[in-house]
């Protein structure tokens, strides 16, 4: 995707601008990184990276912002304050930067929240979260410790990102944590699942006291303690009980960087006999492939939805639909080998948020593409029956204006069928929440908010905001989710 001297030129970039990714994914110059060294090739930044909402002091203290529209798309004045109901993560008293990844709701509505905060005290590294509101968008005090559930990893920098929620009510938080290898200074990203019992208290039947803690790619070889890295990005759940994740690395202690998959047994151990030897790489052999996040089908297929690089510095939009044991579906609607790129026009370009319907007949993708130069960030969305024969697959940018920047984060199905895509949209230098409606051609659903579209800026004149997680809760309401600068 980028060479080495353009990985370089990037982290010098971010030295001197903050952006949102800064909060999720501690870069170097952001005041809040992992101290131990980071490589290179994993530092992103542009469309790719996908966590930048604007630029701002490193001194920004974020909060958690949790908004409720109807079902027609006004804001919910029975939820919060007026629709919106803010979570300050950080320890008391203190100015931290609290971040969000994902959202989702159980049986019984109420939401849950995947993100992280700073270390308690004096500590510059990132601990893992998950909070529990009631369905009126109060923390529920019931779950966990009053509410939130941190999970602290040896001081390390734990890097949350997405989760769910089993039928059961046990809760799985994915991400990963670097760790050194015993080489010298040298680390390396291992998976890290978490599952919590519903009362969100560790499931002590799950890896070690409800931690896994994976190197899949360490080497066999006890002389040889130099090691490849893995991410997981998203997990879900197949019908058999086992975790199927996506995210990327390599096998290797240096290279390029591929999709890499992998599928965890109900007690948190590795299947061996998922892909190829445990394994499902994608690699296209030009540049780096990124899984970002996924959804299982009813058949307990998986699509996996990221970015590829197919051609020398053109990084697309990518999905890639896997059979329910770690083959590429040479029979979804996408190239023979299984996966589809997409080049919606711009050079950096990815998808983010994955879902299926409830029914199992559609499934969708949505991120954004970067403007560049004179050119507005575009919200970029894909539409696919699960099966080719039942449907038109619907794949394209949607910008939500002319005349700002917008991009979509996460996305999901109502009971009708209905697609929901939430991210940020930027106008005069304020970034917004915004809620997207379509129906399965792709056009929008202009009964839903004003044309279809659905905005609410919950702190004005602050880039600080943007909507990572997205849930339609049982009645039809909706519900956004993702760190707001506090007031």
């Amino acid at each position: 995707m980028r060479n080495e001297a353009n990985h370089q030129g990037l982290r010098a970039t971010l030295m001197s601008v903050l952006v949102l990714g800064c909060a999720l994914t501690y870069v170097s110059g952001c005041g809040n990184e992992d101290p131990a060294p980071i490589d290179p090739v994993d530092t992103d930044a542009g469309t790719d990276a996908g966590t930048d909402a604007g630029t701002g002091s490193t001194a920004i203290d974020s909060d958690l912002a949790i908004v409720r529209f109807t079902s027609s798309g006004t804001l919910d004045s029975t939820f919060g304050t007026n629709g919106i109901s803010r979570v300050d993560l950080g320890p008391s008293g203190t100015s931290t930067r609290d971040s969000l990844w994902g959202a989702a709701r159980d049986a019984t509505d109420r939401i849950v929240l995947f993100g992280s905060k700073k270390g308690d005290g004096e500590r510059i590294d990132a601990d893992r979260v998950v909070a529990r509101l009631t369905a009126n968008g109060a923390l529920d005090e019931s779950f966990a410790t009053k509410g939130v559930h941190t999970l602290n990893l040896s001081n390390l920098a734990d890097q949350a990102r997405h989760g769910f929620v089993q039928p059961d009510g046990k809760i799985i938080a994915s991400g990963y944590v670097s760790q050194p290898t015993g080489v010298g200074t040298q680390t390396a990203n291992n998976i890290v699942l978490l599952r919590l019992n519903e009362n969100g208290q560790t499931d002590l039947t799950f890896g070690s006291k409800g931690v896994v803690n994976s190197a899949p790619f360490k080497s066999a070889d006890p002389d040889n303690v130099e090691w490849g890295f893995a991410e997981a990005y998203a997990a879900g759940l197949q019908s058999t009980g086992k975790y199927v994740t996506t995210g990327y690395g390599r096998p290797g202690a240096t290279g390029g960087l591929d999709l890499v998959a992998f599928r965890y047994n109900a007690d948190g151990k590795r299947d061996l006999t998922w892909g190829n030897s445990g394994a499902a790489i994608l690699d296209l052999g030009v540049g780096d492939e990124r899984g970002r996040n996924l959804t299982v089908l009813k058949d307990d297929r998986v699509l996996m939805a990221g970015s590829a690089t197919k051609t020398a510095g053109n990084v697309d939009a990518m999905v890639a639909m896997y059979t329910a044991e770690g083959q590429l579906d040479t029979t979804f609607n996408a190239d023979p080998a299984g996966y589809k790129v997409y080049d919606f026009g711009r050079p950096d370009e990815a998808f983010f948020g994955a879902a299926t319907s409830a029914d199992g007949k559609w499934v969708a993708a949505v991120g954004h593409r970067a403007g560049g130069t004179g050119l507005n960030d575009d919200a970029i969305l894909f539409i696919a029956p699960a099966n080719p024969e039942d449907g038109v697959t619907f794949a394209a940018a949607v910008p939500l204006s002319e005349t700002a920047n917008d991009r979509f984060l996460s996305v999901a199905f109502d009971s009708a069928n209905k697609v929901y895509a939430s991210g940020f949209i930027t106008e005069n230098g304020d970034n917004s929440m915004v809620v997207a409606r379509f129906n399965t051609n792709g056009t929008l659903d202009t009964t839903f908010g004003s044309g279809g579209i659905a905005k609410v800026n919950v702190v004005v004149g602050k880039t600080e905001e943007i909507a990572r997680g997205l849930v339609v809760m049982s009645d039809g309401k909706v519900v956004l989710a993702g760190p707001a600068e506090a007031k």
